[in-house]
């Protein structure tokens, strides 16, 4: 198929704004990229954690550090999503965070099936 027909939409994932961090430089967003890769399911696991003992503390503090390195890839919808979950934390308003956590495992799903296309196109 070709490309531009398989372009993942832009609120997934931007990979001009994500190349534009970078400089453009490929070697440079593949290895982040690999990086996310690795770290998201921990990433995942630790706001997971923090929902089950109601800590709304740690949850504002994990989806902070995760929102960050979704915004590198201009990962709009996961990024809102993890934004979310921080307020939701800030907030105490720990009754939100099951849904607000069930749709950012969603759009990291589908963000993570958007990269690992783009590293196979490169």
């Amino acid at each position: 198929m070709p490309k531009e027909n398989n372009k993942p939409s832009m609120d997934i994932f931007d990979l001009p704004k994500a190349l534009g961090i970078v400089d453009g430089n490929k070697d440079l967003f593949q290895d982040i990229t690999k990086m996310l890769l690795e770290n998201l399911p921990n990433d995942l696991g630790k706001i997971r954690e923090a929902i089950a003992v109601s800590d709304s503390h740690k949850l504002e503090q994990e989806a902070h550090g995760l929102k960050g390195a979704l915004g590198n890839f201009g990962a709009k919808r996961s990024f809102d999503a993890a934004y979310r979950l921080e307020k939701i934390g800030k907030e105490g308003k720990m009754d939100e965070s099951e849904d607000a956590f069930k749709t950012l495992e969603k759009e990291v799903l589908a963000l993570g099936a958007e990269l690992r296309r783009a590293l196979e196109e490169m």
